[in-house]
């Protein structure tokens, strides 16, 4: 009996059943797949000119028919009925086609249900194996799938595919064709694309709130932008879910705009407002987190707001506030107040020292139904911004004016007190106004004494007593109060007021003397 040889892989057939696992071939061998009985192979007594005993590959010689020619090589000749025959009409066996590329494929068009494949044309200079290339065939394997999916493409070099889940993870590999009966290469390696999803902001909260009513409101959002923001666009409309805050149903406005006005909605109420985008294939993302927006109380109304200061400590003085409210309902009512002092100007000064904090403080009002406040520990003889706001269910109210602190300290003392010599022999003084830190009102005037040096007396009778504008005053030798060669004290104080009433420490005595 005589069986024809095929070319190919070397396979054994055991009664008619192909098994698989053959070994793989080397390029260039003429390697043959040949049937017979299986029991001609129990023995493994005979050997062939071809190099063959017992189960194993058969090596065709270099001078063996290939490719066309039938050539009948009847094995083993000796025995007849159990002789074969080699037939080498088909093309001689040689390597697969493969690709060089570890990840040949490129993937493009990523939408959240479809993504093109890409694969670059086989080249026989480069890539493994040989051709000619008959068809390429693109595998796809989805999540929990145990098997690739193979679609064969002909000789195309790409692939669409449609259908696929949003924000999925798939598996692509791409398997090469020659025209042989064994001439299937093998796969390329995996290669993993996600799917994105429907275009939605990166931002979980993009809404605003404007122009609040109380039956109205303006809702805005920023254009979907693809280099900061999620999905895939273009987006193509908007679409705003709204409802009261702790129902279920939602009401919707759609709008290829990027704002929406909410009308009809109830006085001092809470909504929640969520937004969704649509791209150009009719997906819609799932709605943005719900963010909470309250209609105007437009009946509450802060009434009066007023203040008075006192000073208890040198240099502190403290604010009791007032206010009124109308309109506090049960639909509109405070839940929340606070103060807010922010620091305009220490008088006198010039502005805010450096050396003091002018961070704007923040004065808490526990009970909500309290309608006036005591703030200590501000700065005296100042400037401020006072505000105070309301919180409500649906907004902050807020009045602001400005309020001046008082004190109780008196003016700090003139400095660098200096005399200048004349040339007709009177004597100038000059001095500088009280440091700013130390200056707790407007210098109004100077209070100046001389008096006559006496050892060890702490306040000498004046011989002059007078108040000056100005920071410098000049003593005249022909003065006939000032007697010559006799030695004098002069001192300088501060007024904020008028007269004698609220001086300033003396400075550091300066004597001097009128010669002759």
């Amino acid at each position: 009996m005589q069986n024809s040889f095929y070319g190919g892989r070397l396979s054994f057939v055991d009664e008619g059943d192909l098994r698989q696992g053959s070994p793989p071939p080397w390029a260039n061998q003429r390697v043959f797949v040949f049937q017979m009985p299986s029991w001609f192979f129990k023995g493994g007594h005979y050997r062939s000119k071809f190099g063959h005993r017992g189960i194993g590959r058969i090596w065709i010689p270099e001078e063996a028919p290939c490719g066309g020619e039938i050539s009948k090589h009847v094995f083993p000749s000796e025995i007849t009925e159990q002789a074969f025959s080699l037939d080498s009409s088909l093309p001689c066996y040689q390597t697969p086609p493969s690709y060089d590329q570890s990840e040949p494929l490129e993937f493009s068009d990523v939408t959240s249900t479809g993504v093109t494949v890409t694969w670059p044309a086989w080249n026989e200079t480069v890539d493994h194996g040989h051709g000619p290339i008959v068809e390429y065939r693109i595998q796809i394997k989805g999540p929990g799938e145990e098997e690739f999916t193979e679609i064969p493409k002909g000789r195309q070099l790409f692939h669409q595919f449609t259908g696929l889940r949003e924000r999925v993870d798939y598996k692509f590999r791409i398997s090469v064709f020659r025209d042989h009966p064994f001439g299937e290469g093998t796969p390329s390696n995996e290669q993993t694309c996600r799917t994105s999803g429907p275009p939605s902001f990166a931002n979980p909260e993009p809404l605003e709130f404007r122009d609040v009513t109380s039956s109205s409101v303006r809702v805005s959002w920023p254009e979907w932008d693809p280099r900061v923001d999620s999905g895939t666009g273009p987006v193509t409309r908007y679409k705003i879910f709204y409802r009261q805050e702790g129902e279920r149903r939602w009401t919707t406005e759609e709008t290829s705009g990027l704002f929406v006005l909410l009308t009809e909605l109830t006085d001092g109420t809470a909504y929640e407002v969520a937004i969704s985008l649509e791209d150009m294939n009719g997906d819609n993302t799932n709605a943005s987190v719900a963010q909470i927006v309250t209609t105007a109380c437009e009946d509450l109304v802060i009434t009066d707001l007023s203040y008075t200061s006192s000073s208890r400590r040198v240099g502190y003085a403290r604010a009791v506030v007032m206010w009124s409210v109308e309109g506090d309902t049960d639909s509109c009512r405070v839940l929340s107040q606070n103060l807010s002092f922010r620091l305009l100007d220490v008088l006198e000064c010039g502005g805010v020292p450096p050396t003091v904090d002018a961070t704007p403080r923040v004065v808490d009002v526990k009970d909500v139904e309290a309608r006036t406040r005591t703030v200590i520990h501000l700065t005296a003889n100042s400037l401020y911004n006072l505000t105070l706001s309301l919180n409500t269910q649906t907004g902050t109210y807020q009045r602001s004016m400005s309020i001046q602190t008082v004190t109780t300290r008196p003016t700090g003392e003139p400095t660098n007190l200096l005399p200048e010599q004349k040339g007709n022999g009177d004597l100038v003084f000059h001095w500088n106004k009280p440091e700013c830190s130390k200056r707790n009102g407007p210098i109004n005037s100077y209070y100046y004494t001389v008096a006559t040096f006496i050892p060890n007396a702490m306040n000498p009778p004046p011989v002059i007593a007078e108040h000056v504008e100005d920071n410098k005053i000049r003593l005249r030798i022909r003065d006939e109060r000032l007697l010559q060669n006799q030695q004098y004290v002069f001192t300088v104080r501060a007024t904020t007021g008028t007269g004698s009433n609220d001086l300033s420490s003396p400075t550091t005595d300066m004597q001097f003397v009128f010669e002759s």
